[in-house]
């Protein structure tokens, strides 16, 4: 009986050290991954950047210019009058650089070759046998 009792102390003790060993290796690897860790600092609103996606960066585009007027009102006479005719959207924008009100065709062509088939469609047309392609450069 007391070869048992010897047995069954050495296997508990056996467990206890097995157990303890266990415990500290968990919390040494626990402390390990806590040290790692960092906290940032609040960064000051000067340092943040915007950074624009490239869906939200700048394109050059081209514009299909069908008029320029000295007056707003010519301009916009032939616009009103344009636009049911193309049956497109049609913009007057003053143009200080030329000091002349122009007309063009709106949305502006992404593609200068889709700019160049309405342009020449165009030419078929008495009223817009001036029209011509602007090329308007994205700001990089």
């Amino acid at each position: 009986m007391d070869f048992y009792k010897i047995i069954l102390a050495l296997v508990l003790a056996s467990v206890c050290v097995f157990v303890s060993c266990s415990s500290s290796e968990e919390t040494q690897v626990k402390k390990q991954e806590t040290d790692s860790l960092y906290i940032f600092d609040e960064i000051p609103s000067e340092d943040v950047f915007k950074f624009e996606s490239p869906a939200q960066q700048s394109v050059d585009v081209y514009v299909v210019q069908i008029g320029a007027f000295s007056s707003p009102e010519r301009a916009r006479e032939f616009a009103d009058n344009s636009r049911a005719i193309v049956n497109k959207d049609i913009k007057v924008e003053f143009n200080e650089e030329k000091n002349l009100y122009v007309v063009w065709i709106h949305p502006p062509f992404q593609e200068k070759a889709a700019a160049e088939v309405f342009r020449n469609d165009l030419w078929n047309r008495e009223e817009f046998k001036d029209a011509w392609i602007v090329k308007i450069e994205s700001k990089k």
